[in-house]
């Protein structure tokens, strides 16, 4: 008789170990779900095969979403975050890895390769900074708790026709850094950084009324985590999406935090892990 428990016992432990395995196998891989989508958005994965992004769909690392002119897309990543892509833009998920919480592995690494998106960042990099970043020809975003937007203005675009060609970020609730070559700055809120490439040293500007809103600062009574994520949430498709509306007064910020990089070195970034 007590053999007969014991091998049950033994069975029903065995199966729960096997359910675990296959849900976290379901879920390798997998950065995120379209939440939203609107208008025709394209997903490519790593073999190159295309299909329309569909609302509820899983995105996985390795895909590039493609936006048309008027179409947006927002992803809920696993982590808790939100990525919103804005018309006529491409955004690769490089790299994603969460294993349910921050353990020193995880990873929430993109590539903007035109256009904009607009960033609320979930656990990962809550603790391990260095553990989320945006890479585009001209600079690297880091972060440091943040709700952020990136705009990158290729040569020969219609855009570049009115404002310099390059990598823009601001940020409207915590801080990030913008690394080239030549060093680093920290961005911070309704402050705008801009890189024009991997040579220049990044700087502060106005912010570019062009590509940006600019963001109301966050509710007053909104102090607890639990509150400014609601703050976040409810603002994450707002500026994204709606037209860019003239904010005139938008003065350059004096508080400008330069890093020189002496000597030929490029930034230093985490090993990717696959």
């Amino acid at each position: 008789m007590n053999t007969e428990k014991n091998v049950i016992t033994f069975l029903g432990v065995f199966l729960a170990a096997c359910l675990m395995l296959v849900s976290q196998a379901a879920f390798a891989g997998i950065a995120g779900h379209a939440q939203f989508v609107n208008g025709n958005v394209q997903a490519t994965n790593a073999e190159g095969q295309t299909h329309a992004l569909q609302k509820g769909d899983a995105v996985h690392e390795s895909d590039t979403l493609t936006t048309s002119k008027g179409a947006t897309a927002q992803i809920k990543m696993r982590d808790g975050g939100f990525v919103v892509i804005r018309p006529d833009s491409q955004l690769k998920f490089d790299s994603f890895i969460f294993s349910g919480e921050e353990d020193g592995t995880e990873q929430s690494f993109f590539s903007l390769i035109r256009g904009g998106v607009r960033a609320v960042t979930g656990l990962i990099g809550h603790l391990h900074k260095t553990s989320y970043h945006i890479t585009t020809t001209s600079s690297t975003i880091g972060i440091r708790g943040t709700d952020h937007e990136t705009f990158v203005v290729v040569p020969g675009s219609e855009l570049a026709a009115t404002v310099p060609a390059g990598t823009y970020n601001k940020v409207n609730i915590g801080e990030t850094t913008m690394t080239t070559d030549k060093g680093v700055i920290s961005v911070l809120p309704n402050q705008m950084g801009f890189a024009g490439g991997l040579d220049q040293m990044p700087k502060l500007q106005p912010i570019n009324l062009n590509i940006f809103t600019v963001i109301p600062a966050p509710l007053p009574q909104a102090k607890s985590d639990k509150k400014e994520r609601a703050v976040r949430d409810s603002v994450v498709m707002d500026s994204a999406i709606q037209g860019q509306d003239a904010a005139p007064g938008n003065t350059a910020p004096i508080n400008q935090i330069h890093t020189p990089i002496k000597g030929n070195a490029g930034p230093t970034l985490p090993a990717r892990v696959f």
